[in-house]
């Protein structure tokens, strides 16, 4: 893995997300790297589900919080 890459293990599916509801976000626990145990929101393309394990190749950017309307 490079430097930037970090495991992260998804908590909350949060909702849909996108213009057509394409992307999920959801809350996860960063596993490793330097913001190891952090809580972030991220946006995530494709099925997922709670205890999926992700790669992120950044782990310090976060998604915006879903409005509601």
């Amino acid at each position: 893995m490079a430097d930037e890459e970090a495991m992260a293990e998804v908590v909350e599916v949060v909702g849909r997300t996108g213009m057509h509801g394409e992307a999920i976000q959801v809350k996860c626990k960063v596993l490793g790297g330097h913001n190891k145990g952090r809580m972030i929101t991220r946006n995530v393309f494709g099925r997922v589900k709670v205890g999926d394990v992700l790669i992120l190749m950044e782990s310090s950017r976060e998604a915006k919080k879903l409005s509601v309307k």
